[in-house]
């Protein structure tokens, strides 16, 4: 009688296995995502997240008393960036696979927020006081060299800061000014700075964008901001303590981490509206979605523990603990990363409040002076074909000149070229390439730093930007203004 049971076992074995396998297959799949990292402000430790692992947390150790609450992923996964805080005061590079850290940069004050460039050229790092102090800025680091190329001024209290999906705008929350900023990822301008509501901690950047989205921790709720028009669309209600927010890859759902009411909003995007509220545990603090968008994943300030849920029908899925007052997560980055070069949709000074070209005749000698744009493909060919540098580091201006009688190439134009601002300020040439040697059609690039003394030369929307020559042939000075 056993062996004619033993086909039925059988059968029923396989599909048991089948189930188990499935099961397992299934459950590998939702929670599917890359190797990221999480800053543990309150032990100085960052957690390794592998969800295909057994053991899926894994605790790095530097030697610190606290991180800041950003932290950033080079676009290839290999360094990851971080901060010491408001005690320790520097920027760090940390090698993923040896856990070494192989860069760093010390400042006068704490960290708070860290951010990347798609390129992985450059981060953006708020240094400031703290909350309730005045001050702040907004620093660039080159990733490259480890210095700083910028500091750009925003408002008071600079906290978390947000790169577009394009990598043409840098957006900062100003916790004490009440307000958000929008800086021009090329020429350092800040193109705008809006009020919102009470204590802005973190903005999001639709991928589409069209939309910012900022989290008022004391308003309890999301500001909604055209990218651009920079005009306030509508302000939406969440839960307490707004915290954390972002965006989904599709752009169609606004999540925020609520501090207060423990818990995470969903907000639809098309109607401005809520729809769903997810209860998740103590102290939501900051949120993010897998680049694949089935799993949103939210850190929990005083729970230390991270949960993550599925998009689909907004239930947790896993719980994980891991260190001491979690914040930012390394997916942030990743959900932002776009192929698009479509700078066009953003506002840009190129696009929008520069004369491209400028001539004027003094002298006998027709002078021709075009801004090169770097969001141009005939402007962008002609000054790489030129020089070996990355060209989004410069300005770029082409000089053009023309004389019926005489000999350009024997006047020392280099020595007495400079690009200007309505403020006084000016720049010397950083290279001076030679086009065209004809002495009575000469044709020059110029590249100028776009920064005195690391302070952009564009500031903001009123700086009015020139090229000037200083003894320009027999009158003292030539000035041909771009956006007059």
């Amino acid at each position: 009688m056993f062996k004619k049971q033993r086909p039925i076992m059988v059968i029923v074995a396989i599909l048991f296995i089948g189930v188990v396998t499935l099961f397992f297959i299934n459950n590998n799949k939702s929670l599917s995502a890359p190797v990221f990292y999480v800053a543990n402000a309150g032990d100085g430790t960052i957690s390794e997240i592998d969800l295909q692992k057994n053991t899926p947390v894994n605790s790095i150790e530097l030697n610190v008393e606290q991180l800041s609450h950003g932290i950033a992923i080079s676009p290839d996964e290999t360094v990851v960036y971080y901060g010491t805080g408001f005690s320790g005061k520097s920027l760090h590079a940390l090698d993923v696979t040896t856990k070494e850290v192989i860069n760093e940069i010390e400042f006068d004050e704490g960290i708070h927020g860290i951010d990347i460039h798609p390129s992985g050229k450059y981060l953006y790092v708020t240094l400031m006081g703290g909350l309730g102090e005045e001050g702040g800025v907004l620093a660039v680091i080159d990733t490259n060299t480890f210095e700083e190329a910028a500091l750009i001024t925003t408002d008071d209290g600079p906290a978390h800061v947000s790169v577009s999906a394009n990598g043409s705008q840098i957006w900062v929350a100003n916790v004490n000014g009440n307000s958000v900023s929008a800086v021009d990822a090329y020429t350092y301008q800040v193109l705008a700075t809006i009020p919102v509501g009470e204590v802005p901690n973190e903005v999001a950047l639709s991928p589409n964008l069209d939309y910012a989205f900022v989290a008022n921790v004391r308003s309890n709720s999301v500001t909604v901001i055209d990218m651009v028009t920079f005009e306030v669309v509508t302000e939406i209600e969440a839960g307490e303590g707004v915290h954390g927010v972002t965006v989904s890859s599709d752009g169609k759902q606004v999540w925020t981490a609520n501090n207060h009411s423990n818990d995470v909003s969903v907000i639809d995007i098309e109607t401005f509206s809520l729809m769903t509220t997810i209860e998740t545990g103590s102290y939501a603090n900051h949120i993010s979605f897998s680049p694949s968008g089935d799993l949103a994943f939210v850190t929990h300030r005083e729970a230390n523990n991270i949960v993550v849920i599925s998009t689909k029908d907004f239930k947790i899925l896993k719980e994980l603990e891991i260190g001491k007052e979690p914040h930012e997560m390394t997916l942030k980055g990743m959900e932002l990363r776009s192929d698009s070069n479509n700078m066009i949709n953003l506002s840009n000074p190129w696009l929008e409040n520069y004369t491209v070209e400028k001539e004027v005749y003094v002298e006998g000698v027709e002078v021709k002076a075009q801004l090169l744009s770097p969001f141009a493909e005939e402007d962008i060919l002609f000054v790489v074909s030129n020089i070996e540098s990355d060209p989004f580091q410069y300005f770029a201006v082409k000089i053009d000149m023309t004389t019926h009688s005489g000999d350009l190439t024997s006047v020392p134009f280099e020595e007495m070229v400079y690009l200007t601002n309505n403020e006084g300020d000016e720049v010397k040439v950083d290279q001076w390439i030679v086009i065209s040697n004809d002495s009575h059609h000469p044709q020059f690039l110029a590249l100028f730093d776009k920064t005195v003394d690391k302070l952009p030369i564009i500031k903001n929307e009123d700086t009015q930007l020139a090229i000037k020559f200083r003894s320009f042939l027999e009158i003292e000075d030539l000035v041909l203004w771009f956006n007059e």
